[in-house]
């Protein structure tokens, strides 16, 4: 699962990136020219496998994942993204928008003003209208090819109108059926956007921000992005006292997981034993059948059975042996809806 994070100049994207990853990648403000994208594979903080890797004791515990990419977007005169920055992002499941909401005198803003509002409407700009030009751009293809009559043609008509009108597809506008019919395009508008405010010390009031990204239907995230970069270079046992003093009981990391996982509609389920305690990442909904494919193809093609167990439930029986006798263990069938923290031991043939 990858998360793009896109920023006007001296936004602070990059510091996002090393606040959500402990790591330390130079920031704009005291690099030159242009840079590679700065990529990381950063392990989802999940405290029940923690729990449940003291208690089994496996050769090997395995978090979920989150690939964070700070893409070093390139702006073109008219306000748009070059193709190449476009590219990068359609190939991303999230993308992360990163707005300057900090006063820092050593850090001239590009816009010589601060205004969140401002900048963000740029940001969606360039991301609705690059998504206006795939659409027409098919749809004069469609009507050279004698085909304005297709389905395709008309849900593109409808999609071009939204866009137009300078509005996001969003997350729900289309179906199942029309994320296979576009999915060779990966419309970046109906991806799910996060918006994250960085503020700091001295901030511009985000309150107008947050409301014009909730009436879009888009996640909204405030990090005082300096001071947790800082933070996340400590070990996690000095973090506390700081991340205290931000009014903040958790690291940054943690608390944008959670937006992402909301965002894209996942939760996760686990999978214990002697060799592996591991989580494993699903969208909300999925059934039994489809998280075994997750694991491994052969389990979904031999689905017999998933024999389930609920995460607190197991905990407090203190293990698999004394929760199949208390009848904690429940055996159910490839359509059973998995639950965010459910067991799972996939039954299988093939």
């Amino acid at each position: 699962m990858e998360t793009a994070i896109i920023g006007l100049p001296l936004s602070g994207k990059t510091t996002l990136f090393n606040a959500l990853t402990g790591l330390s990648a130079q920031t704009s403000s005291h690099a030159g020219g242009s840079r590679d994208a700065n990529v990381a594979l950063v392990d989802v903080p999940d405290e029940r496998v923690e729990r449940l890797s003291l208690m089994f004791k496996p050769e090997k515990t395995i978090f979920a994942n989150i690939r964070f990419k700070d893409l070093q977007v390139e702006f073109t005169d008219d306000g748009g993204m070059s193709a190449g920055s476009i590219g990068e992002l359609r190939n991303a499941d999230a993308v992360t928008l990163v707005i300057r909401a900090f006063v820092e005198e050593s850090v001239a803003h590009p816009q010589d003003s601060l205004d969140c509002l401002r900048d963000f409407r740029r940001l969606m700009d360039t991301l609705v209208f690059s998504d206006l030009a795939v659409a027409e751009r098919r749809m004069e293809r469609l009507v050279k090819e004698g085909k304005r009559s297709d389905r395709e043609y008309g849900k593109l008509e409808k999609l071009a109108e939204r866009l137009g009108q300078g509005k996001p597809i969003g997350v729900d506008l289309l179906s199942a059926d029309d994320r296979k019919l576009f999915s060779g395009f990966a419309f970046l508008t109906a991806k799910p956007l996060i918006v994250v405010a960085n503020t700091g010390e001295a901030s511009c009031d985000t309150a107008p921000l947050r409301a014009a990204v909730q009436e879009q239907g888009l996640a909204f995230f405030e990090i005082q992005g300096a001071a947790e970069m800082e933070i996340a270079q400590l070990a996690p046992e000095d973090q506390k006292e700081f991340l205290a003093a931000l009014g903040a009981v958790e690291p940054a990391r943690a608390r944008f997981v959670r937006t992402i996982y909301d965002a894209l509609g996942l939760i996760s389920f686990l999978t214990v034993g002697e060799d592996e305690v591991r989580a494993w990442t699903i969208p909300v909904g999925a059934p039994a059948v489809e998280a075994a494919g997750v694991i491994h193809s052969d389990l979904a093609r031999g689905f017999i059975r998933a024999e389930v167990a609920a995460y607190d439930a197991l905990v407090q029986a203190g293990g698999l042996p004394a929760a199949r006798q208390k009848g904690l263990l429940r055996l159910e069938g490839k359509d059973y809806v998995v639950q965010n923290g459910d067991v799972l031991n996939i039954r299988f043939n093939v």
